[in-house]
C-alpha cells in the first residue's frame, strides 16, 4: 500500500498558509506545499480574517460527518474548472495546496479551528473544489468557504491575503 493512500489536500488561502502561526500549530502533518489558486472572491472579514466566497457551481461537494466518506469523495470527484465564460465576477484566489499525510488526523483540528461542522451552522464550511496548481495539472482539494459574508466584509481584489505573524483573536 502506498504511503500516500491516506493523504488529503487542503487549499489554504489565509491563516492556514505556511508561514502563519496557525499553520505551525494545526498543520503538523503537512508533507507538501505548492503554490495554487482557485476561482472565487476573497474577502477580509470585519474581525481581520480572510474568507473565500465561491459560487455554487464551483463547489463539487460539501464535507459530511464522515471523514472517511469525505476522503473517498476527494479521490473520486471529477476535476471541474469553471469555463472562461463562467468566470465573470470571479478572480483567481492565490494560496497554497497543502498535502497532509493522513486525512484522519488532519480534519478534526482544522474543522474545529474553522468552526466548520456539517451538522450545524457556522461562519465557514468545508467544501471540495478544483485547484489549479502552479506548473501542474488541476486537482481536487478541500477548502473553507463562507456561504454568507458578514456585513462589513471588504473584498481583497488582489485575490491574496498576506500571511501575518500577528493574527486577530479567533472569530
Amino acid at each position: 500500500m502506498s504511503p500516500l493512500t491516506n493523504a488529503t489536500r487542503l487549499f489554504a488561502y489565509g491563516t492556514l498558509k505556511r508561514g502563519s502561526p496557525i499553520h505551525a500549530q494545526l498543520c503538523r502533518g503537512v508533507i507538501a506545499v505548492e503554490p495554487a489558486r482557485v476561482w472565487g472572491r476573497l474577502f477580509e472579514l470585519p474581525a481581520g480574517y480572510p474568507a473565500l466566497a465561491l459560487p455554487d457551481e464551483t463547489v463539487i461537494a460539501a464535507a459530511t460527518l464522515s471523514v472517511l466518506d469525505d476522503h473517498h469523495c476527494l479521490n473520486t470527484a471529477p476535476v471541474r474548472l469553471p469555463a472562461p465564460g463562467a468566470r465573470t465576477g470571479l478572480r483567481p484566489v492565490i494560496g497554497q495546496l497543502l498535502t497532509f499525510a493522513d486525512f484522519r488526523t488532519a480534519w478534526p483540528p482544522l474543522d474545529a479551528w474553522e468552526e466548520a461542522y456539517p451538522d450545524r451552522p457556522g461562519l465557514y464550511r468545508r467544501v471540495l473544489v478544483t485547484v489549479e496548481v502552479d506548473g501542474g495539472a488541476p486537482t481536487t482539494a478541500w477548502t473553507y468557504a463562507v456561504p454568507v459574508l458578514p456585513s462589513g466584509s471588504r473584498e481583497l481584489v488582489t485575490g491574496e491575503w498576506a500571511v501575518s505573524t500577528q493574527l486577530p483573536a479567533n472569530p
